[in-house]
């Protein structure tokens, strides 16, 4: 009994263990309790995606292994957005993406999130570089000829190439401003747009490609004179006269005369404009309605803003007189005196303007011991700034041109010696910094006179002069090298077996210049007639020389005199000149010659007043002048007197 009990308390340790080693020996019995199935493995990135470059519009590839329990699912991103297959993506819930790449996905972080039951994994951001890719000319830009005053368009066409694409048209190399379409358009091509060189760069971001060049050729169109026209009053009692015109780059043309006012109170300052193609409006009068006016001169821009400038007295019957100044923009205003209100006259006003509308004005007027050079400026809104003496005393005569780049130029003749017998001419330059300290370019003389000047776009300049040489009239030119701001030494342009009288000269567009005369021998200036007529000569701006004196007139036909120039942008130009009537040399008529660039050779003269009904009363052309555009249309314009009753009308043709 006792030791029954001593082994009770072990067998009570012991049960649970045998249970449990005859249940397992058993398979579980029927429905016994089991241990629990292993938990599911999640996925983890085995590989990760690599970054890629691709050209824009590619195919790239980006692909992800991964381990964990399946089924595994996957979800392409790009910057963190969820992508879809279409639109040239496939395989977006994939193991492996592919993109067709716009350059848009430039720098996109690609990733991939993988998922099963057990949880979610995200790669690493692989970088997708996008490159650019160039476009391609399909069509070059293609030559033009146009005549001038006509348009002018050049296109290019692309393909391909990452977007955006955008243009610039470039004139000699230059980027033209506005010129960023797949076309470009000159509006009205001019004479001096010939030989132009028109390229295009074609920009996108891969980068630039320029097109081939292109060549703007541009010839004159065919022209004709148009009718002489009367455009002043045509009464006899009003004896206009002292005409002057001007015309700007499209053909647009005003001229100006002094006539006497319905009244016969007074002379007044008329004008007429002329629209290219169109007709000349009714004259009518832009000066002060009091006072007598005499001297008048104008200039024009190339877009049709004009100056004209004019001596005026205070009253009808006399009083100090005043350089006038009155405008045109879209009508003729601003009228002001510029000259500063003293006791003395101002006179010889000579005006020139710049492409911007400004002006600079000069003229003379006495400090009450002599006569002085003033010079006025003008902004673009035509105000006037303060009056600037400049040269010594006594001077005559002043003359200006204004460059295209603004810089201005002017001469005048200065009394040198004791007594007023002998002169000089001296020049100042102003290139932005008031008027330079005067300068003497030519020998002094007892016989100089005829100044004129012109300037080119940079603002060298040629002055040109009459005087005496070997005992005869010669005419001198002086260069002004606007680099060195250095005048060259006068040069005669003629030789020294005849007389020079009354030189003028012009510029064309290229900086090349035109300066005619008219000779006679000396056997011929002791009587009083000419007999040699007009001369040229042409300043080559590409060589810096004189091509040397040309016959504009023909041997053998009555010598011309008196002769005005004008010059297109290429050089061609046109003279006008009076040339005695045949049988009554006491008369004269209205004649032309046109030089042509191509050949420089001039034409056969022409006559240019041949209106039967003018002559009737055996009338006499005067005083002729000419101006042209830029593409060689022309305006002349004179005025005719006649014995009986001495009526004067001012006349004008055009040439386009």
């Amino acid at each position: 009994m006792t030791r029954l009990r001593s082994v009770r308390p072990l067998l009570a340790t012991l049960l649970p263990f045998l249970a449990a080693a005859t249940l397992d020996a058993c398979g579980g019995g029927g429905g016994g309790g089991g241990s629990p199935a292993p938990a599911p493995v999640a996925p983890a990135i085995t590989t990760q995606p690599i970054a890629a470059t691709v050209a824009d519009g590619g195919s790239v590839n980006f692909s992800v292994s991964a381990s964990g329990d399946a089924p595994l699912t996957y979800q392409w991103s790009r910057n963190a957005t969820a992508l879809s297959d279409g639109a040239g993506i496939t395989g977006s819930a994939s193991n492996a993406l592919t993109l067709t790449a716009p350059y848009a996905f430039n720098g996109s972080q690609i990733a991939v999130s993988v998922s099963n039951a057990a949880g979610k994994v995200v790669s690493n951001a692989a970088v997708l570089t996008v490159t650019a890719v160039s476009p391609s000319i399909s069509q070059q830009p293609a030559n033009v000829d146009v005549a001038a005053g006509m348009s002018a368009t050049f296109a290019v066409k692309t393909t391909g190439g990452t977007s955006p694409v955008t243009y610039q048209w470039k004139l000699g190399g230059v980027p033209i401003s506005g010129a960023t379409t797949a076309s470009f358009t000159v509006a009205a091509a001019t004479l001096a747009d010939n030989a132009s060189i028109i390229t295009v760069d074609v920009i996108n971001p891969a980068g630039t490609i320029t097109s081939s060049a292109a060549t703007l050729s541009v010839t004159a169109q065919a022209r004709n004179w148009g009718p002489a026209v009367l455009i002043s009053s045509g009464d006899t009692l009003h004896t206009p006269g002292y005409p002057q015109t001007v015309m700007d780059s499209t053909g647009n043309a005003f001229t100006i005369w002094i006539e006497a006012n319905t009244a016969n109170a007074r002379n007044a300052v008329w004008a007429s404009r002329y629209r290219a193609g169109g007709t000349w409006t009714a004259a009518a009068t832009i000066d002060n309605t009091m006072g007598n006016s005499s001297q008048p001169r104008i200039a024009i821009t190339p877009s049709g803003i004009a100056v004209a400038a004019f001596s005026q007295s205070a009253a009808n019957t006399g009083g100090i007189v005043n350089v006038m100044s009155t405008r045109y923009d879209s009508a003729w205003g601003n009228l002001q005196a510029v000259s500063s209100a003293v006791s003395t006259n101002a006179v010889d006003p000579q005006v020139a303007m710049g492409p911007d509308g400004s002006a600079t004005l000069v003229f003379d007027q006495s400090d009450g011991t002599a006569s002085r050079t003033q010079v006025a400026m003008s902004n673009t809104a035509g105000v006037w700034s303060g009056i600037t003496t400049v040269g010594g005393l006594p001077v005559f005569t002043p003359q200006v041109a204004v460059a295209a780049n603004g810089h201005a130029v002017m001469t005048w003749k200065e009394v040198t010696g004791p007594g007023g017998f002998t002169s000089a001419m001296w020049a100042s330059r102003n290139v932005g910094a008031g008027w330079s300290v005067p300068v003497q370019i030519s020998a002094i003389s007892s016989n100089l006179g005829s100044i004129q000047i012109a300037a080119d776009a940079n603002g060298n300049a040629i002055a040109v002069w009459q005087d005496a040489s070997s005992g005869r009239q010669a005419v001198f030119a002086s260069r002004l090298d606007a680099a060195s701001g250095v005048w060259s030494s006068p040069q005669a342009l003629n030789d020294s077996t005849h007389n020079a009288f009354l030189p003028e000269i012009a510029v064309d567009g290229t900086g090349s210049m035109l300066v005619v005369w008219y000779e006679a021998t000396d056997a011929a200036q002791a009587i009083g007639v000419v007999d040699i007529g007009v001369v040229a000569d042409r300043f080559l701006s590409a060589t810096t020389t004189w091509g040397g004196p040309k016959n504009v007139q023909p041997p053998g036909d009555p010598a011309g005199q008196v002769p005005n120039v004008a010059v297109d942008a290429l050089g061609n130009a046109m003279v006008v000149w009076l040339q005695p009537m045949a049988g009554n040399g006491s008369h004269y008529e209205l004649w032309s010659a046109t030089f042509a660039v191509s050949g420089a050779a001039w034409g056969a003269p022409l006559k240019l007043m041949t209106d039967a009904a003018a002559y009737a009363l055996i009338g006499s052309d005067q005083e002729p002048k000419i101006a042209m555009d830029a593409n060689g249309d022309a305006v002349v314009v004179w005025y005719q007197q006649t014995d009986t009753p001495f009526a004067l009308g001012i006349w004008t043709r055009v040439y386009r």
